[in-house]
């Protein structure tokens, strides 16, 4: 809503401001009083070109400044798209002429006149004997009348809105069946082909995460069992042995743990240490004995990682993603045979 205008040096009016209240306000007087004046210092703000003429009589310069107050917020939107922004719920557009030429200006920032007109366009509209801004644009038809309707066109709206994207879906399907027949039967073969491919290697989720940690495993088998048994061998089964040496100590602390409380915490520590060893020597045993690195498991597991890498280097890095192709590809496949279908008809 326009709030104030202030006007200076225009034709015959030397300096004036106008204030607008809510509703209609009404500019009345003798004829020359200077109601075209107002009207057209409100053109002259907006955007209308500069005659060198409305300057008034030895005055350097002309000054016409409007304040708008704005508090709908589609107004607002609109606004910030032109990167106008209200403070405090007001916009001020102002247009100073000097020798001829107009300088606009927006909450004090100096924009082009086309920029001031498309703002103007969003805060006033400007009726006059013969013109009008809104009425004579096809762009703002629509949008007159989706205001005047209000509510009751809002669900034909909608259905219209629903209707034309399913419009423009057939109409996608259509440009896709485009193709000659022999094209299509090439690509139901192709997806065929991949679908068999993938459903073929009866894919589990995180199977290749174990299969390249046995992988990793058997691959380095001569090293492991070599370092088992090089620790087995250590801590018990050879002379010298860890478990032979911790046992002479023990023996040597309970001679003397008679005699010295601190000794025999030691000799119970030790022979906590002794119990351990022990535990963990019969588990390297059972590790050596339940272990076994064959060539056949070997040759299997990596026969089936290449099967899986060449999978992911067709259809996705990690089985979720070939997994999703295979989906897509089923989709894909299944509209082709619809759309077959459909043209034979």
């Amino acid at each position: 809503m326009l709030q104030n205008l202030h006007v200076k040096n225009l034709a015959l009016i030397d300096e004036t401001e106008v204030d607008f209240r809510n509703g209609l306000n009404i500019l009345s007087g003798e004829t020359g009083a200077g109601k075209s004046i107002i009207i057209g210092s409100i053109n002259l703000a907006l955007g209308e070109k500069v005659q060198k003429e409305m300057l008034r009589e030895n005055a350097d310069y002309a000054l016409v400044e409007l304040i708008f107050s704005v508090t709908d917020e589609k107004q607002k939107e609109l606004l910030r798209e032109l990167d106008v922004f209200p403070e405090n719920d007001e916009v001020i557009l102002s247009r100073k002429i000097v020798n001829g030429r107009g300088v606009a200006k927006v909450n004090a920032e100096s924009v082009p006149a086309s920029k001031m007109r498309e703002i103007a366009s969003i805060l006033i509209d400007i009726h006059g004997q013969h013109e009008h801004q809104s009425l004579l644009s096809k762009k703002k038809h629509l949008e007159i009348l989706d205001d005047y309707a209000k509510e009751e066109i809002f669900d034909p709206k909608e259905k219209l809105r629903e209707a034309y994207k399913n419009y423009r879906a057939l109409l996608e399907e259509l440009k896709a069946a485009d193709v000659d027949e022999e094209e299509r039967l090439r690509e139901i073969s192709f997806l065929e082909y991949e679908i068999k491919e993938i459903e073929d290697a009866d894919l589990k989720e995180g199977e290749d995460e174990a299969l390249e940690a046995d992988y990793r495993k058997f691959s380095n088998g001569k090293k492991i069992m070599e370092a088992v048994n090089a620790a087995y061998q250590y801590t018990g089964n050879q002379s010298d042995n860890v478990s032979e040496l911790t046992g002479r100590a023990l023996r040597e602390l309970n001679a003397a743990s008679a005699y010295d409380e601190k000794v025999k915490g030691l000799e119970e520590q030790l022979l906590e240490i002794d119990n351990l060893v022990n535990d963990f020597n019969r588990e390297l045993a059972d590790y050596i004995d339940e272990t076994e690195f064959d060539d056949e498991t070997f040759y299997r597991m990596e026969k089936r990682l290449d099967e899986l890498n060449h999978l992911k280097s067709k259809y996705g890095s990690t089985i979720a993603d070939i997994l999703s192709e295979l989906e897509k590809n089923k989709a894909d496949c299944n509209n082709c045979r619809i759309l077959t279908s459909i043209l034979e008809i």
